[in-house]
């Protein structure tokens, strides 16, 4: 896209070419994009598109849809960053049926509450007796 705003030629043809471009960047697209850097730049495309300095973005898009798309690439570098591919599921905030067996022992020893304890220690006997038969 650098390449193709670089040269701006003032003709329709080329402008719908850009258009066309610029719109190539959809929610889906960031979300399926596992490397950084592309991200960083992508991000600083949609915020200096008011600049004057890109002809696509500023015209292809409209401020709540660059907003959109500005939020979707943040919230990818974050997940990234974390070294998540996927955001976390929906759910209660600490579910001991979803925590992986090291992490149920770990909290079970250390955690202060004894109904989260007592809680936990149920999951991990239910865990033991399905894996005994």
């Amino acid at each position: 896209m650098n390449r193709l705003f670089a040269i701006e030629s003032p003709s329709s043809d080329h402008y719908n070419r850009v258009r066309r471009t610029a719109r190539e960047l959809t929610v889906e697209r960031i979300r399926q994009c596992r490397h950084p850097d592309d991200l960083a730049r992508c991000e600083a495309m949609l915020v200096h598109a008011n600049s004057g300095w890109l002809y696509g973005l500023d015209r292809a898009f409209t401020r709540a849809e660059r907003g959109q798309l500005l939020v979707e690439v943040r919230n990818r570098l974050v997940l990234l960053g974390l070294g998540r591919s996927e955001p976390k599921p929906k759910g209660p905030r600490l579910d001991p049926t979803r925590l992986p067996d090291e992490a149920l022992l770990r909290l079970i020893q250390n955690h202060p509450d004894p109904r989260l304890v007592q809680q936990c220690s149920a999951t991990n006997r239910m865990r033991i007796a399905r894996q005994s038969g």
